[in-house]
C-alpha cells in the first residue's frame, strides 16, 4: 500500500509544471513543491529528525505550511499542527506532550515561546523560522544557519542533496497527530497513520471524480481534520489547492469573491462557513460560480440553510460527510430532492458507511443493537480510517483485534439511507426525567423566518436540575423574535418539558477555531441582548 509521500512524488513527476498551491495570487507548481519539501526534509534530517519523530507546525496556513508538512512526512516523521490562534500556553502543552523533535513556526510565535521559556522546556532539536512572506528563489543571499535556529530561506532554498530520497515508511506508521479538546480538560492527541489518511483520500478522488482540472478551496485550518481532504486529495488528483487566507475565513463576501476569482470547483467546510457565504451581500457571485461539488461536515447543516444552498447552486452536487477526528469521514450522503422536501423538518441523513468503514450500533451499556430500520444506538466505526489511538494512552483494542471507535453520537438506522444523526450522547439531557434531544428544539425554532440560527443548551440550576436555554441569532432586516411567539411556536410542536425556559437574542454565535458553534462560550458569556431581562420562563407541568 502507498503512503502520503508517494502521492506527491508521483504527481511531481507526472505534472511538474501544474499549479500545486495557490495563495493570494502567488503559486507553486508541483516540481517546486516537491523540491522545496525535499530541501526542508534534508535540513530536518541533518538536524537529527528521524523516522517516527514528531515535528510541530505552529503558523498560519500558508504555502510554507504545505511545504513543511510534506517535508515532515518525507523525513518519515509525523507532523503535529497547532491552532495558529492558540495561546502560547496551549501551544507549549501540545508541543511538549507530543515531545516534538523540531518545530516550524514564525518569528512572532517563537518569541512568545521564548518569553515563557517554553522552547528550552520543550527542547526541540531545531527550529525553522518562517518569514512574513514566502521568499522567491534567487531573491537575495541565503543567510547561514545558526545553531538551533534556521531561517526559512536557509532551510528551503538550499540545494537538495544528491541522491536524496524520502525516508521509507510503512502504511501503518504515524503520519500526523491532531489535538482535540479532551474530556479531562486538557487536549488529547489523535494519532493517524498513512493508511488512515489514504483510505479516505483515495476514496474521495474516486467518489467525487477529482481530476487535475479541479481547483480545491482549502478553508479548514491544518489542525482540523477537514484539512486532510484539501491537502492530500488535491495532490492525489494533481489538482490545484487554493488556500483561503486567514482573514477571509469568517467573511462571506470575501469567500464568495475567492470562489469566483480563483475558479474554485470543489468546496469543503463546516456548514457555518457556507451559511456566511449565503448571507453575504454578493451571494450572486456564488450563484454564478463554477462550483460543481460542495462537501460539508463537522456539525449538522440545518435544513433551513441547506435549502438556501440548493437554491443558490442548483446544479452542484451536495454531500453531507460525517466522522469524528478519530475516524475521519466514515459515512456520507448525497443530498437529494426528498431531503429538501417542504414537508421535511430534519437535517439530511449522515448516510451509509464509506467502503473502507464498518458500522454498528450499541446501547448505553455498550451492548450491540440489532441494526434494522428504526433502531437507535451509539454509532461505532471500524476499518482502515480508524485512528491508531490517543497519544500517550494505552491501545484501545486487544492484540490482533480490528480497530474500533465509539463515536459518542446517537443515530437511527434508516435502511438504504444509512443512518440519521439524532444527537451527541453528551447533548442528550434529562429534564424532569425525560430524555431531551437539543437538536430537535433547534430545528423547531429554525422553522420561524425571524430566527436565522439557533442553539439550545442545558444549564444546571441551583437545585441540580437541568434547565433548557435557547440562544438565537435573529434574521437580518426583520422584526426581532418575540419570546411569547417563540414559546407558542415551540408548544405547537414540542412537549412542555422541551420548551426552553429562557430565550437569549444575540448578534452572532461564538465559533471555535474550526468554525463550529462554541456552546461553552455561549453559556459563559453574558448575552448581548436578552428579551425581558433574559428570562422568559416556560410553565412547569
Amino acid at each position: 500500500m502507498a503512503t502520503l509521500v508517494d502521492r506527491l512524488v508521483r504527481t511531481a513527476v507526472e505534472r511538474p509544471t501544474a499549479e500545486a498551491v495557490r495563495h493570494r495570487g502567488d503559486s507553486l507548481d508541483y516540481a517546486e513543491l516537491d523540491r522545496a519539501s525535499s530541501a526542508l526534509a534534508a535540513t530536518l534530517l541533518e538536524a537529527g529528525v528521524v523516522r517516527g519523530d514528531r515535528v510541530g507546525l505552529w503558523l498560519a496556513k500558508s504555502p510554507e505550511t504545505v511545504i513543511a508538512l510534506h517535508a515532515v512526512l518525507k523525513c518519515g516523521a509525523a507532523y503535529v499542527p497547532v491552532d495558529p490562534a492558540a495561546p502560547p500556553a496551549r501551544a507549549a502543552y501540545i508541543l511538549g506532550d507530543c515531545t516534538v523533535s523540531a518545530l516550524v513556526t514564525d518569528a512572532g510565535r517563537l518569541a512568545m515561546l521564548d518569553e515563557r521559556g517554553d522552547t528550552e522546556r520543550i527542547g526541540p532539536q531545531t527550529v525553522v523560522v518562517t518569514g512574513d512572506e514566502f521568499p522567491a528563489p534567487g531573491s537575495g543571499p541565503v543567510p547561514a544557519p545558526t545553531p538551533g535556529r534556521t531561517g526559512w530561506r536557509a532551510a528551503v532554498h538550499r540545494p537538495v542533496p544528491d541522491g536524496f530520497t524520502p525516508v521509507p515508511v510503512a502504511p501503518d506508521d504515524l503520519a500526523y497527530v491532531l489535538y482535540t479538546s479532551g474530556s479531562t480538560g486538557v487536549p488529547k492527541g489523535v494519532m493517524l497513520s498513512h493508511r488512515n489518511a489514504l483510505a479516505f483520500v483515495d476514496w474521495t478522488v474516486a467518489e467525487f471524480g477529482l481530476t487535475a482540472d479541479d481547483r480545491l478551496a482549502s478553508h479548514a485550518p491544518v489542525h482540523f481534520d477537514l484539512s486532510v481532504f484539501d491537502l492530500f486529495a488535491a495532490v492525489a488528483a494533481g489538482a490545484c489547492l487554493v488556500l483561503v487566507p486567514e482573514n477571509h475565513k469568517a467573511l462571506g463576501v470575501a469567500l464568495n469573491r475567492l470562489v469566483a476569482e480563483e475558479r474554485i470547483t470543489v468546496w469543503y467546510s463546516v456548514p457555518g462557513a457556507l451559511i456566511r457565504m449565503l448571507d453575504a451581500k454578493n451571494r450572486e457571485v456564488l450563484e454564478s460560480s463554477g462550483l460543481r461539488t460542495v462537501l460539508f461536515a463537522g456539525e449538522p447543516f440545518t435544513l433551513k440553510h441547506l435549502r438556501r444552498l440548493r437554491a443558490t447552486l442548483p446544479e452542484a452536487a451536495l454531500f453531507n460527510l460525517y466522522g469524528p477526528t478519530e475516524t475521519n469521514v466514515c459515512t456520507f450522503h448525497r443530498v437529494t430532492d426528498d431531503d429538501l422536501a417542504p414537508t421535511r423538518t430534519a437535517a439530511p441523513p449522515i448516510g451509509r458507511p464509506c467502503p473502507y468503514a464498518g458500522a454498528y450500533l450499541v446501547d448505553a451499556d455498550g451492548r450491540p443493537v440489532t441494526d434494522v430500520p428504526g433502531a437507535e444506538g451509539e454509532l461505532c466505526i471500524t476499518g482502515d480510517s480508524v485512528m491508531l489511538g490517543y497519544w500517550g494512552a494505552a491501545p484501545g483494542t486487544s492484540p490482533g483485534a480490528a480497530p474500533l471507535h465509539r463515536t459518542g453520537d446517537i443515530v437511527r438506522s434508516d435502511g438504504a439511507q444509512g443512518y440519521t444523526f439524532i444527537g451527541r450522547r453528551d447533548h442528550m439531557v434529562k429534564v424532569r426525567g425525560y430524555r431531551v434531544e437539543l437538536e430537535e428544539i433547534e430545528a423547531r425554532l429554525l422553522e420561524l423566518p425571524a430566527v436565522h440560527e439557533a442553539a439550545c443548551v442545558a444549564v444546571q440550576d441551583d437545585s441540580g436540575d437541568a434547565r433548557l436555554e435557547a440562544y438565537l441569532v435573529p434574521a437580518a432586516g426583520g422584526a426581532r423574535p418575540d419570546p411569547a411567539a417563540l414559546r407558542r411556536h415551540c408548544l405547537e410542536g414540542l412537549p412542555r418539558y422541551m420548551i426552553p425556559a429562557v430565550f437569549h437574542l444575540i448578534d452572532a454565535f461564538p465559533r471555535t477555531s474550526t468554525g463550529k458553534v462554541d456552546r461553552r462560550a455561549l453559556t459563559a458569556a453574558e448575552p448581548a441582548d436578552a428579551p425581558d431581562g433574559g428570562a422568559q420562563c416556560a410553565p412547569r407541568s
